[in-house]
């Protein structure tokens, strides 16, 4: 194109005019073409690498600034029916020619789609720090439905993948029972199937149990596994199993989980070498939601709990004329935070305190235990008679059973909760131990308490810092709590995002804590305040735990 349009102003002279009017000819000809070539590359846009896509296919989105714009550090990327995989990459270019300067900055985003259907981007609104205001048109993109969506199955799933010419690589939602009573335990389990050369791939988008209350269970332990799907060698690896309590009667649904990863397609060049040689492909794989249909509890009596649980009372005991102490435990497939001790048969024959002795979740095997420990007054001495204590459950079968810690009798002195405790006396001490505790030198006393304190004095400044600053995470309400967990977090040099994600202690102690927050959040369950100190306890405990380069 330049060389035909130089060729013609060369032969202008002798054709069409003097040499000042060719020469204006050729600077407004050179000055046009500056202007097609370089205008495109030095304006701001808003770019997509395709308009149509799967439901699994990610999408890349590039924002270009130039001049005052590109002096801006992020850009807000308003998105229907997409989601930002992490941060965008950003390249800046500066360039001087001939007196001026240009600049130019690139954000480059990748999306995945949401779902099947309309998909759009923008409209992008650019703000320069000078008080320039520029709106980049919107971009619309088109997710197609993709039949695997609503499937679980692992043989249909991957006849559609192949069939289709997709990776074999997907994900499927597994629930040991797809019907339950309100409060009975569902576990959930996601299972990723792989038969592609994965490079890496990681947790995506979380489902929300906005009807469930959640307990997550431990899959650390789980071995990858060689399986046969649909006559196709595959590897199965379980990445997220959780226990789910319905709250509410009714069909619940159990939102997809997805995964992020990167696969390796390999070059098909007739190469010797092609087997080493390929690119690299991001790929999003979500599995299908599962519903649950939850049972509201039969009429009857009042339950403590719904499940398989058992309970155990501990012979009762009296120390030094003070109260009557049981240690009761309950224990089994059920969600027992909110369980009410049990009660006695009948009426005491004295006054009575409850403690609470905590709740333990058995991560591996989904069983929780809680303990009381309670505090009996006798009003009398003698054989006190202990009655039976009676604690409620509905079975998974829909029947109510009673648990029972039979009734027992102790010799007793008459006790009062209103009374301080008397001083315990001086047990007689042997004279040969006095002696030889008389006869220790003064040095060996002190050179044993400085051992103790040295072994000690580290345990005991971790605990006391582990308390303040589970204390200081606290809020009065559990939106702040979690805000301020998140900053703590931040602070320290940890992602979010990754942490959310990995299998590991801090991981499981992040995700129970965010469940128990959520829920109290949306008023589904009141959660005790020492439930939430516990969980955030629990955060605090494994990022001290955790490798420094995790932290």
């Amino acid at each position: 194109m330049l060389d035909v349009e130089c060729s013609v102003l060369n032969e202008a002279p002798e054709h069409h005019g003097t040499p000042h009017s060719t020469f204006s000819i050729q600077v407004l000809t050179v000055t046009i073409l500056l202007f097609l070539f370089t205008f495109p590359l030095f304006a701001n846009d808003l770019q997509v690498d395709k308009h149509t896509l799967s439901v699994d296919d990610s999408v890349t989105i590039t924002v270009l600034l130039t001049d005052a714009f590109a002096s801006l550090d992020s850009v807000q990327l308003p998105l229907q029916n997409l989601v930002i995989d992490g941060s965008p990459s950003v390249s800046s270019e500066f360039s001087w020619i001939n007196g001026q300067s240009t600049r130019r900055k690139v954000f480059t985003y990748t999306a995945h789609p949401r779902g099947a259907g309309a998909a759009l981007i923008g409209p992008v609104v650019l703000r320069s720090s000078d008080g320039q205001v520029e709106t980049l048109a919107p971009v619309a993109i088109q997710v197609l439905p993709d039949r695997t969506a609503g499937s679980n199955d692992p043989v249909r799933i991957l006849h559609e993948l192949l069939a289709t010419g997709r990776d074999p690589i997907f994900v499927v939602a597994e629930a040991d029972k797809t019907s339950a009573f309100v409060g009975e335990q569902v576990i959930v389990t996601w299972t990723i199937y792989n038969a592609a050369n994965v490079q890496q791939h990681g947790l995506g988008d979380f489902p929300k149990f906005s009807d469930f209350w959640t307990e997550e269970l431990d899959v650390r332990s789980e071995t990858l596994q060689q399986v046969v799907v649909g006559g196709v060698p595959m590897q199965k690896l379980v990445i997220r199993r959780v226990a789910l309590f319905p709250l509410r009667s009714g069909t619940l649904t159990v939102e997809p989980m997805s995964i992020e990863g990167q696969i390796m397609r390999r070059s098909d060049t007739g190469s010797p070498f092609g087997m080493f040689e390929g690119t690299i492909v991001d790929i999003h794989r979500r599995s299908a939601a599962l519903t649950i249909e939850a049972r509201p509890i039969p009429p009857g009596p009042p339950v403590a709990s719904v499940g398989d649980v058992s309970m155990q009372c501990q012979a009762p005991q009296q120390k030094s004329g003070g109260p009557v102490s049981i240690d009761v435990v309950m224990s089994g497939r059920a969600n027992l935070r909110a369980a009410p001790p049990p009660a006695f048969a009948r009426a005491l024959d004295g006054s009575m305190q409850i403690g609470e002795k905590g709740v333990t979740v058995e991560r591996r095997e989904g069983t929780m235990t809680r303990r009381w420990k309670f505090l009996i007054f006798p009003s009398s001495s003698g054989v006190f008679v202990v009655p039976p204590l009676v604690s409620t459950i509905l079975t998974p079968a829909g029947t109510r059973r009673d648990l029972r810690c039979e009734e027992r009798s102790v010799l007793v002195e008459a006790a009062s909760a209103a009374a301080n405790p008397p001083a315990a006396s001086s047990p007689p001490r042997d004279a040969r131990l006095e002696a030889a505790r008389r006869s220790l030198p003064a040095a060996g006393v002190l050179a044993v308490i400085a051992i103790i304190v040295a072994i000690a004095g580290p345990r005991v400044q971790r605990v006391m810092r582990i308390r303040r600053e589970t204390q200081s995470l606290l809020r009065e309400t559990p939106a702040e709590t979690r805000i301020a967990v998140d900053a703590w977090l931040v602070a320290g040099g940890a992602d979010l995002s990754l942490i959310v994600r990995e299998q590991s202690d801090r991981g499981d102690a992040y995700r129970a804590l965010r469940s128990l927050l959520e829920a109290a959040e949306r008023d589904r369950l009141t959660a005790e305040p020492g439930e939430i100190r516990a969980r955030v306890r629990e955060v605090v405990l494994a990022r001290s735990n955790a490798p420094r380069s995790n932290t």
